[in-house]
């Protein structure tokens, strides 16, 4: 199968979901967890219709399905398919994105209820963490983010610091005029990563993590760190 699913409880917050991971990337993210997805694959009528009987079989455990990958926006006929399967049968429609396919997005967005977007890097310097990368990147995802929040769904904006690609003033600058309903701290993972020299880069510390966080002085309504050690934390800081 082409689409991986997985079950997960923290995807959507909240919610049950049924988690579609889709192949194919337009990044080349060094870091990147799901490497065995970056190359673009076709999705059979058969990849779908075991998605689909997936959902059917699981319909009384799930709140809600996930769209994954991968850049799920790169399938959007399939992804548009798994939306309408899901909301015929009442659930819940997250979708993960780099923001790099506004065009895409306008045909889904109307029914999807939350959005959670990777801020790679400050928009000028994705060179820092992909060595692929389009050069109207800001472009790009300052237009998903204005469709997004116009349309009033709810958005994660969410990056993973790697302490060899980024720098505490990098995320100072990714969030300084970010349009979010929630931007999330991610702790990088070392146990899988597309460049393999990144394996031994220790992971950081979350403690700094909050330190970084605590720094920023933007009016986001919701700061979150997600860490190994302690899971998905609202951070509360002094904006005195």
């Amino acid at each position: 199968m082409n689409i991986q699913p997985n079950y997960s409880s923290l995807d959507f917050p909240g919610k049950m979901a049924l988690v579609l991971f889709t192949p194919g990337c337009d990044l080349r993210c060094k870091y990147c967890h799901n490497p065995q997805l970056i190359k673009n694959e076709h999705l059979s009528r058969w990849d779908v219709e075991e998605i689909e009987e997936e959902i059917d079989n699981n319909i009384d455990f799930i709140d809600a399905i996930v769209l994954s990958g991968g850049e799920p926006l790169l399938h959007v006929d399939v992804i548009k398919g798994f939306i309408a399967k899901a909301k015929q049968n009442n659930l819940l429609v997250k979708l993960d994105t780099n923001g790099l396919h506004p065009d895409k997005l306008t045909e889904v967005l109307d029914d999807i209820d939350y959005v959670a977007m990777d801020i790679k890097a400050p928009l000028d310097k994705y060179y820092k963490i992909s060595d692929v990368y389009p050069s109207n990147v800001s472009e790009l995802i300052n237009q998903s983010i204005n469709l997004i929040m116009d349309s009033g769904i709810f958005l994660e904006c969410r990056t993973t610091y790697v302490p060899d690609l980024l720098v505490p003033e990098d995320i100072v600058e990714i969030t300084r005029n970010l349009n979010c309903d929630m931007y999330t701290l991610q702790q990088f993972r070392n146990r899988v990563t597309l460049d393999s020299g990144l394996s031994s880069v220790d992971e950081p510390n979350p403690e700094d993590l909050v330190r970084i966080i605590e720094s920023l002085d933007v009016s986001i309504p919701e700061i979150h760190l997600k860490s190994n050690q302690f899971g998905n934390q609202t951070i509360i800081r002094n904006m005195d």
